[in-house]
């Protein structure tokens, strides 16, 4: 009898787990930002365009699981990533404290409206094309003269690309 308590317990537990991951994962379909994983030929391109130095400091607008930040720590720059989906906080944080290079990374519950772009030198943002105004205006409005900006997959309307790579966009400010 103590058993088949314990079984339904446990499957009671497993199911609010599942309804709480549903309802946020749902969340992002309505969001500016929805998560989509970067994919490793996405990473390469973005890498590549962000020719990140040792000490750079690259900042990511969503960083979902923290794989953009992961890389760019790897090439010796301080990452600071944005993301307001607690889940993808938490994914994030766990893969980062397996990545060899933790210290180097930073990882902010918090709106990415509310970040400091005047001390990056890259940013990286994905959002969805109907979104891309929006971050245009506040990325070239809010960062130094200098910086080097990568937009994922949909360009910004009003600025051209100085170079791109499958659908990478990088512009410098």
């Amino acid at each position: 009898m103590l058993f088949i308590l314990f079984l339904l317990f446990t499957a009671f537990v497993l199911i609010l787990f599942v309804i709480f991951l549903i309802i946020f994962m749902l969340q992002d379909i309505f969001r500016e930002l929805p998560f989509v994983g970067a994919r490793k030929k996405q990473i390469d391109a973005i890498l590549e365009l962000a020719q990140i130095k040792k000490g750079d400091t690259v900042v990511d607008l969503g960083s979902g699981d923290g794989r953009l930040l992961i890389e760019a720590a790897k090439k010796g720059a301080i990452a600071v990533g944005y993301e307001i989906n607690p889940i993808l906080v938490f994914v994030s944080k766990v893969k980062t404290n397996f990545s060899g290079v933790s210290k180097k990374i930073t990882i902010k519950k918090q709106s990415l409206w509310d970040a400091d772009l005047k001390k990056a030198d890259v940013i990286f943002v994905y959002a969805m094309r109907k979104s891309m105004p929006k971050f245009e205006n506040f990325i070239f409005g809010n960062s130094k003269r200098g910086v080097k900006v990568i937009a994922n997959t949909n360009p910004f309307p009003n600025k051209t690309a100085t170079k791109s790579i499958n659908s990478i966009f990088l512009y410098k400010i």
